[in-house]
């Protein structure tokens, strides 16, 4: 294919909620990196920053340009007309609004001037269904004039055509992909990051991948963990993510208060966020992720992808992933019983871990590739412009 030069490209902007190292920030920068720059110009917007700046620098050694839009309030005139100078300045052809504040926003941002293509990708079935009634029928409004709506996942998917009365061809599912990351990773030797820690060789690991947010139910981990000591004293849990203050939901002053409550601290390592995380999972020997609801979690496909056996809670965006008893464990949400009995089953059996890890990574091979998922949202692109 030609390449293009900047006037003949597809622009196309990315617009996000906030900037900060999530799962569904960490899918637009894989998609928006990703994209044929011969064939597309990459921008990307949000509304806020929460001071992660080696994220945003990564935004911008891709060569995506970033704008920061001031928003107060839910329907802020002012933002969108921020939002509609930047398509305009721009020459924005194709708009990739993900969650449906973003959408709202760039729904009369595109209005504002003349129109332009505009796709909603939703991330969260929950957030789907907790949209109140007045934005439901907002939604559904909005939705009916929208040029493509992709859902992360089947549930996802459902979701939406659900609660805004589409039609089947009017919402496709474009699942989340994550890179193979033990096929392609150099990490650091197991060893030095055990030493890092000061972890002894023989030590077990049991790790997550999560931001503190009540959603993510670390508090459960916390209690299965606890009652997992009881019979396995040489075993860390690792708690990798962070908090942010400004958020409603932060969940870091309660996993703390529990840690110290339960006199845990020795046993629970809080990393807070890292770069390395791809050489953190070298090291653990069972992944947990305990939330109470997802939409299609970029961390656990990563962990399933490096190999490892996993063990989540039965909650639509885990359930759709995991196979139970193939390629790891499912429990019930808050029975702690079954998820200390799911983490001491795996620790205890070499082979068994074994097993479902290469389970686990050929199902991230075959349905969650980063490669196919970038396909899909170029060619959804392309097609859009009529290519």
């Amino acid at each position: 294919m030609n390449k293009k030069s900047e006037t003949e490209k597809i622009n196309i902007l990315f617009i996000i909620p906030q900037l900060e190292k999530g799962g569904s920030e960490a899918l637009v920068y894989d998609v928006a990196s990703r994209l044929d720059r011969d064939l597309f110009s990459v921008s990307l917007a949000y509304f806020n920053f929460y001071g992660n700046e080696k994220f945003r620098d990564a935004f911008q050694g891709e060569g995506i340009r970033l704008y920061q839009i001031p928003k107060d309030g839910a329907a802020d005139l002012s933002a969108m007309r921020t939002l509609a100078r930047i398509i305009r300045e721009n020459n924005i052809h194709i708009v990739n609004a993900h969650h449906f504040v973003s959408m709202f926003y760039s729904f009369y941002a595109c209005k504002i001037v003349n129109r332009r293509k505009l796709v909603y990708t939703e991330h969260s079935s929950w957030e789907v269904e907790q949209v109140p009634l007045r934005w439901k029928l907002i939604g559904r409004l909005l939705s009916s004039q929208l040029d493509c709506i992709t859902g992360v996942s089947d549930d996802v998917t459902e979701a939406l055509r659900e609660k805004y009365n589409l039609r089947e061809e009017n919402a496709i599912t474009i699942r989340n992909g994550v890179d193979d990351i033990e096929g392609s990773k150099e990490t650091r030797d197991i060893r030095e990051i055990k030493n890092e820690f000061d972890l002894a060789s023989d030590t077990k690991v049991v790790m997550t991948v999560a931001n503190f947010r009540k959603v993510k139910n670390h508090l459960f981990l916390l209690r299965g963990f606890k009652e997992l000591l009881k019979e396995y004293d040489n075993v860390r849990l690792f708690l990798i993510g962070q908090g942010t203050e400004s958020d409603p939901e932060n969940s870091e002053g309660d996993v703390r208060s529990y840690l110290e409550e339960h006199n845990l601290q020795d046993k629970v390592i809080l990393t807070g966020h890292r770069n390395d995380v791809q050489d953190l999972l070298s090291i653990a020997d069972v992944f947990c992720l305990t939330s109470y609801r997802e939409g299609l979690p970029v961390s656990l496909l990563e962990a399933m992808s490096a190999g490892l056996p996993v063990v989540g809670t039965h909650v639509p965006g885990i359930r759709d992933v995991i196979a139970h008893g193939e390629s790891g464990i499912l429990v019930e949400l808050d029975d702690r019983k079954a998820l200390k009995n799911a983490m001491a089953e795996l620790l205890k059996n070499e082979e068994l871990r074994y097993n479902y890890g290469q389970a686990a990574k050929k199902v991230v091979e075959k349905h969650y590739s980063i490669k196919q998922c970038v396909g899909r949202y170029q060619d959804l692109f392309l097609s859009l412009i009529g290519h």
